[in-house]
């Protein structure tokens, strides 16, 4: 589970993208304003903006954590936890959205940490 974990975020990210070029009612709009200072003062812009922005935070965990799991062997409980401080209030602060993945990712995350940790020897030197 800990390097499915990674592909999984990433997986994610690649729907979190599809969505937002999809479903985006204003891309044409801004491409027609020539992008320079498209956003600025228009709600439905700055979501839209904002919701394809947040797929590159998603990938850098994805990819950063995949780095990881390749280098160490070892899922890093951080991802875990931030995609839990993501899907959480999210959830919460709007109930239709892709929150449950993150929080089903996120536990899926550190269940595979504390995996991982219980079956790690105990080391006699501090190395």
């Amino acid at each position: 589970m800990t390097r499915l974990i990674p592909r999984l975020v990433m997986g994610l990210t690649a729907v979190h993208f599809a969505v937002a070029l999809i479903a985006s009612s204003t891309f044409d709009d801004m491409a027609r304003d020539g992008f320079w200072n498209a956003v600025p003062g228009e709600p439905q812009r700055e979501y839209e903006m904002w919701f394809f922005l947040a797929g590159f935070g998603l990938l850098a965990l994805g990819t950063l954590s995949g780095r990881i799991v390749r280098d160490t062997g070892r899922l890093p409980a951080q991802l875990g936890w931030y995609l839990l401080a993501i899907g959480v209030p999210l959830q919460i602060l709007y109930p239709v959205s892709g929150a449950p993945g993150l929080i089903v990712l996120g536990v899926l995350a550190l269940i595979a940490t504390r995996r991982d940790s219980a079956g790690e020897e105990p080391s006699d030197t501090l190395s």
